[in-house]
Order: C-alpha cells, then sequence, then structure tokens
C-alpha cells in the first residue's frame, strides 16, 4: 500500500492500477513525478522537490544530476503533470478495506471529505492530537475526548472534560461530598456522576452533601459530636442530645419532688435533698405514724412515744434512759430514789458554790489589790510628768476605774465561754469558682446582733438566685432560733449593712443595706418555731458578677478563689 506524504516531497507513491511509462518517472525517487520539470540537456523528467534538493547538493559542481552536464535549464512539464493526474490509483486504505479507484486528480477530495473514504485516519477537531478512523470521530469528539465541551452536572457551568471532571470537582462548590460523620438517608442520592438508580424499597446509604453546604449540615446532622448545653462537658453525637438534656445530664434544670423548687439536677438530688424541709423521712425509732416530714423531725422526736429520753432527774443523777412512753411510769415507781438524788444534788450545789464564792472572793480581793497598786505607780508617774512639763497633776478614781475594768472583763469571759460572735462580723468564702459552678448555697457560723441579741447567720449563693440567677452574687441574711428569743422583741426590726470587702485596700468596699422594717415578709423577721432557720431577708442582685471579678490597681473583691463580707 502506498502512503501520501504529508509534506508532498518525492513523486507520488500510490497503487497505480496502470503503471505509468518510464518517461513520467522521476529520475531521482523512481516514482511518478510529482509537480514534473523537464531538462533542456538531457530531456528527462524530474520532481520539483527533489530536483531542488539535487540542486543543493550538487551546487558547487553545478551539473544535471544524471547527465552531469553543466549550465542545464529546467522548465515545468504540464502535459506530463496532466497525464500522471489522469492514471487511475486505488485508495491508500486498501488494506483497511476501502475499495475506491479514480484518477489520481481526485483522491486528495477521496481521502479528505467527510463523505469520502471512512478508512481513512483524522485528527480530532478538538485538538486533543488523537488519530482516529472518520467513522469513529463523531463518537470520540461528543464522548471520549478529554477536550470537548460539557457542562458540570453539579453547578452547570461549561468547560473542557478534563477540566470539569478534573481540577474543576475538587473546587465546585455543589459537588456532592459524603457527611464527615458518615449519617445516613433513607433513600440515594446523585453520587459522582452517577444517576440515581430506582428501588422498591428505601435503604440505608451515606448522605451525600453539596461542598458549599458541608458546613451548615454540620449544624443539624445527628452524628455530629456537640457539647451539652448545660455545660456538664461531656461530648455527644446531636441525635443523642435531646434524651441526655432531659433525662441525664447532672446540670439539667428539675424541680424537687417535694418542696418543688427548681436547681440543678446534681444539686437537686445532693446538697438540696439533705437538707428539702419536705422530704418524708421514715421516724428513726418507727413509730406508728411511719413518715414525716423533715422540717417536722425535730418537733416530732420531742413526742415521738418511742423515743429512748432520759429520766427527769438525769441532772441530779438518775442515769436510766426509757422509750418517752413509760417515762411517767419510771418517774412514778422511783419517787423516793428521785428526792433522795435530789437533796444529796442540791447539798452538793450549795457547797460547791459557797467554795466557788470564796475563791472568787479572794481572786477579786486580789485584783482589787494589783489594780490599786499600778493605780499608784500610775499616779507617780503622772505626777513625775506634770513636774516635768509643768501641767497640773491628773488623780484618776480608783474605785470606778476598779470596777469598770471588772465588768468589762467579766462580759469579755462570758463572750469567749459562750463560743459565739455578735455583730460586727466578718465571714471567709473559700471555693467560690467550685460553690458557682456547682450551684452550691453556703451558710455561714451563727452570730448574734448584740449581746443577748437576735441569733443570725449569712446566707451567700455564689450563683445567684431569683433575678440575679446566673449573673449577680446574692446574699441573704437568716433569723435563726436562738437561746434569748424570750428576751428580745418580735418581729425582727433592725438594720444591718453587709460589706464586700476590697482585698487589697481599705477603701472601695461594696456595700447594701439589709433593713428589717414593717414590709418585710412575716417568715423572714418572725420568731423561729418549727425549723432551725428562717428564710432569707436581702438582695438576689447584691453585686454582678462583672463587678465582682473587676480587678483595679486599688481594688479586687475576688482573690485567691475567696471572698470576705462583714456584716455589722
Amino acid at each position: 500500500m502506498a502512503i501520501v506524504m504529508s509534506s508532498e516531497i518525492g513523486g507520488y507513491e500510490y497503487s497505480f492500477i496502470d503503471t505509468p511509462p518510464d518517461r513520467l518517472v522521476c529520475n531521482i525517487c523512481h516514482f511518478p513525478s510529482r509537480n514534473p520539470y523537464l531538462t533542456t540537456c538531457c530531456g528527462h523528467v524530474f520532481c520539483k522537490s527533489c530536483l531542488d534538493d539535487s540542486k543543493k547538493y550538487v551546487s558547487l559542481k553545478k551539473v544535471c544530476p544524471v547527465c552531469r552536464q553543466k549550465k542545464f535549464v529546467a522548465y515545468v512539464n504540464k502535459q506530463a503533470d496532466r497525464e500522471i493526474r489522469s492514471f487511475h490509483v486505488m485508495c491508500t486504505n486498501k488494506e483497511r478495506g476501502c475499495e475506491w479507484q479514480g484518477e489520481l486528480n481526485d483522491i486528495n477530495n477521496h481521502l479528505g471529505n467527510s463523505d469520502g473514504c471512512q478508512f481513512e485516519d483524522v485528527k480530532c477537531s478538538n485538538e486533543c492530537g488523537k488519530m482516529l478512523q472518520r467513522p469513529y470521530l463523531t463518537s470520540h469528539v461528543e464522548t471520549e475526548c478529554p477536550h470537548r465541551k460539557v457542562d458540570c452536572q453539579y453547578c452547570h457551568i461549561v468547560g473542557e472534560h478534563q477540566f470539569i471532571e478534573g481540577e474543576h470537582q475538587e473546587q465546585c462548590p455543589r459537588f456532592p461530598l459524603p457527611c464527615p460523620n458518615n449519617c445516613t438517608s433513607s433513600y440515594p442520592h446523585l453520587v459522582r456522576g452517577h444517576k440515581r438508580r430506582a428501588h422498591p424499597y428505601p435503604r440505608e446509604v451515606i448522605k451525600y452533601i453539596p461542598r458549599e453546604d458541608i458546613e451548615a449540615h454540620k449544624e443539624e446532622c445527628p452524628l455530629q459530636e456537640v457539647e451539652c448545653s448545660f455545660k456538664c462537658g461531656r461530648m455527644l453525637q446531636r441525635q443523642y442530645l435531646t434524651k441526655h438534656i432531659e433525662t441525664d445530664c447532672p446540670h439539667r434544670k428539675v424541680d424537687c419532688q417535694y418542696c418543688h423548687i427548681t436547681g440543678g439536677y446534681q444539686f437537686i438530688e445532693g446538697e438540696h435533698k439533705k437538707q428539702c424541709p419536705k422530704l418524708l423521712l421514715p421516724c428513726p425509732n418507727k413509730c406508728e405514724i411511719g413518715s414525716v416530714l423533715q422540717e417536722d423531725m425535730e418537733a416530732h422526736r420531742k413526742e415521738c412515744p418511742l423515743e429512748i429520753v432520759q429520766c427527769e432527774y438525769h441532772s441530779v443523777g438518775c442515769e436510766e434512759r426509757m422509750v418517752r412512753k413509760k417515762k411517767k411510769e419510771h418517774e412514778e415507781e422511783k419517787v423516793e430514789e428521785h428526792l433522795s438524788l435530789t437533796k444529796h444534788s442540791l447539798t452538793q450545789t450549795v457547797t460547791d458554790t459557797k467554795s466557788q464564792l470564796a475563791d472568787t472572793k479572794s481572786q477579786f480581793t486580789d485584783t482589787k489589790s494589783q489594780l490599786a497598786s499600778a493605780l499608784e505607780k500610775i499616779n507617780t508617774l503622772n505626777l513625775v510628768l506634770h513636774q516635768a512639763l509643768g501641767h497640773t497633776s491628773c488623780v484618776l478614781a480608783s474605785d470606778f476605774v476598779v470596777t469598770k475594768w471588772w465588768t468589762e472583763l467579766t462580759t469579755l469571759s462570758m463572750l469567749m465561754k459562750s463560743g459565739s460572735q455578735i455583730c460586727p462580723v466578718v465571714v471567709r468564702i473559700t471555693g467560690y469558682s467550685e460553690k458557682k459552678n456547682n450551684e452550691l448555697r453556703w451558710f455561714s457560723d451563727s452570730f448574734y446582733s448584740h449581746d443577748k441579741g437576735y441569733k443570725m447567720c449569712l446566707c451567700v449563693e455564689p450563683a445567684g438566685d431569683g433575678g440575679g440567677k446566673g449573673t449577680y452574687l446574692s446574699v441573704f441574711l437568716c433569723v435563726m432560733k436562738g437561746p434569748h428569743d424570750d428576751e428580745v422583741t418580735w418581729p425582727l426590726r433592725k438594720k444591718f449593712l453587709v460589706k464586700l470587702l476590697n482585698q487589697i485596700s481599705d477603701c472601695e468596699h461594696h456595700s447594701k443595706a439589709v433593713t428589717y422594717v414593717d414590709h418585710a415578709e412575716d417568715d423572714t423577721a418572725a420568731r423561729i418555731t418549727t425549723d432551725n432557720r428562717a428564710r432569707g431577708w436581702g438582695y438576689p442582685q447584691f453585686i454582678s458578677n462583672e463587678d465582682l471579678h473587676k480587678v483595679t490597681p486599688t481594688c479586687q473583691y475576688l482573690k485567691d478563689d475567696c471572698i470576705f463580707l462583714q456584716l455589722s
């Protein structure tokens, strides 16, 4: 099979049906001449391209390539060209199956026309560089060529196939990506160019989401891990969050089933449950009443017929113990023994009292003597000072000084023995952050408003209460059952000053007055009869968290995780 030369250099290399005569054959390439030229020297025929190459080769000799004659002339032989072009040739794709035959003059039309030879290799019109037979060109251009124009099936922009399926898909905003949590959908989605197939019933497949929507999907994906909204520190899948918040979270808000106050589950079931006044507790003596409210337990035990009690005369020496319902029977049986113990106790008490009075008198005499001696020394020093400075002498009234000193000493001794504080008092609250995070309520030790006054305590809620919940420190005063309640006036009508102390300077303290006046609620200022402590009266919004945590060069209320409160 002859192959046409794409550069058209040399003669025709087609398969001729009738062989052209030698006079039409190029004497250099020995093929039928293409663009034949005839020489004047020897009359031989040459292809133009062959003759041009020959001239370059023999340019130094300047002779004919056949007869070697110098100074020859070559001219176009149009007659030979027409004659050669009229010869019939076979298609160059004969061995592939093309049966076309025709004049040499028509072969280019046969090979180059789209309706011509179907076995001819042609170049892809998209310039991908691939050569293929003409019948396969359309299919290649439309479905196979990497340079063919296609639409992105997701965002519908137009571009070359290799770009759309390659670089573009790495950035396409609508390209479907699998959920990073591998969540599923009930029906299959369009995935990477594969068409959706019908199924007789729904099935679970991994959900695919457009690239630009993937972040928004994470905000609603049921398998995305999220933090508990109550800040308990637990991370769990979104699909389980509702159940966790409603039934499992230790910080979830619940109502006490007994007194119906609201608080964190951990607090309600822990610290609060131990103190809840409405909690039903079994009688420790298992009496016939069965269960008693926690707030009534103390009163019940004072009346419970099965409570173990001491004999009425235990203070004089009777050591017998019995259940309350048998106490009266015991006292009736032991009348004579109790009278004997009482007589012996009174005799001993009188003897001891006389001895103590004698000791006290002796101590008082010694102390008075020591004070008189000290007073004499003071007067002597005062006289010396007077003589040195020229001032008049100042004589102290010795009896008045001794009496005043003894009174103050007696009062101080009584306070030291009682172990209770009297206003003003300062309380220190440590572990503030833990109490706030766990929503704990803190109570101070008891103190008295004044000597033989109202017994009280301070209630502090770091997490806030009521209108100050979560944003303020709440502070309340609570009236307590005290030993002097019979001696004071009820309801309580006094004014207290609560002061949050600045821990780095003796100024800029934060203070508010708590006043028990006529508009104070009765249950906060009335005398305690059934419980140890009344409901608090004070400020749900004592100080904001922002001001409490504020630190300046001259002021800091919260330091080393503790605060100080002064009550006066």
